[in-house]
């Protein structure tokens, strides 16, 4: 599925933002999240929010285990995909 994107979305793209939500791990071993604009009981996975909700993580370091639902704030470079490979239309690389 291809996404169309408003212009003050395809202006973020590659730019560096900070984004706060909450934090979704996608793996019990701690090195995969993504930043959630809702909690998990009604996150994009689990609830009814949609794919727009949701941030991948690609963080700069390992921080260890984040919390479920710790809302947190993160920066980096905001990527967008139109046809994501990954599920994530947007992606914060290099996050921190």
């Amino acid at each position: 599925m291809e996404g169309s994107f408003p212009i003050e979305i395809n202006n973020l793209n590659g730019t560096q933002v900070e984004i706060t939500g909450y934090v979704l791990p996608l793996n019990v071993k701690g090195d995969s999240y993504v930043l959630s604009a809702y909690p998990y009981s009604s996150c994009y996975f689990c609830g009814g929010a949609g794919p727009e909700s949701i941030v991948g993580l690609e963080l700069k370091k390992n921080e260890g285990i984040i919390k479920t639902d710790a809302v947190k704030t993160f920066t980096g470079i905001f990527k967008l995909k139109k046809r994501p490979k990954n599920g994530f239309y947007f992606t914060l690389t290099n996050a921190k």
